[in-house]
């Protein structure tokens, strides 16, 4: 007996994993930057029907690209919500996970890929928001506020607008330098940027207690 008109195949959702995977992995590259849809159909070995069968239009296939690696994260996250004692060496292994992202993880990559889909695409630009963008925010105002709780930060500090200023300047430091090439014509001392920040966000926002 066949499938009822519009419902899916058992394997559905583990072909559509595997489909995004291999689109994901080309995406990575820095010539897959405006890929079209033919090519990201090539890129994931199928045909352009078969991809729009399990996506629609090349926005979702993105899209979906975004969530994977939003889903992908999510233990790295629970684990940057957790603080260590004391503001600065919390702040300063954040930061040092995030700077590893970009090192060894593909995390320069996916931000690339997310500016160069979401910029002025109102479909897009929320999903780069919601699913690059936001999780680290949240993780780091979840940190903070628990440096609240400690009686490690001052109470009258917004800890999600403490979150961005401590986290945005770094992101765009880490493009400057290297998914934008600035390191070659005007380098930066990323070691002692992240020092200078975390100095300055502590004095800006720790206790006095604990400076």
């Amino acid at each position: 007996m066949g499938r009822p008109p519009g419902s899916k195949s058992r394997d559905h959702d583990a072909r559509r994993q595997e489909i995004v995977a291999r689109i994901a992995k080309r995406l990575s590259q820095r010539d897959a930057m405006h890929a079209s849809y033919r090519e990201l159909a090539q890129s994931a070995e199928v045909s352009l029907s078969m991809l729009q069968h399990y996506f629609g239009r090349r926005e979702d296939v993105i899209a979906a690209v975004l969530d994977q690696a939003r889903q992908n994260a999510e233990p790295y996250l629970a684990q940057a919500r957790q603080s260590l004692e004391g503001l600065a060496p919390s702040m300063t292994a954040f930061l040092e996970h995030l700077r590893l992202g970009f090192d060894q993880f593909g995390l320069g990559e996916l931000h690339s890929l997310a500016l160069t889909e979401g910029l002025g695409n109102s479909v897009l630009g929320p999903k780069v928001v919601e699913a690059l963008l936001e999780p680290s925010i949240e993780a780091l105002t979840a940190r903070l506020e628990a440096h609240q709780a400690a009686g490690e930060m001052r109470p009258d500090s917004n800890a999600r607008h403490a979150a961005l200023m401590l986290l945005m300047p770094v992101i765009m430091l880490l493009l400057h330098q290297r998914e934008l090439g600035g390191a070659l014509a005007h380098p930066i001392d990323i070691d002692r940027f992240l020092a200078d920040q975390i100095d300055a966000f502590v004095r800006a926002h720790g206790m006095p207690a604990y400076l």
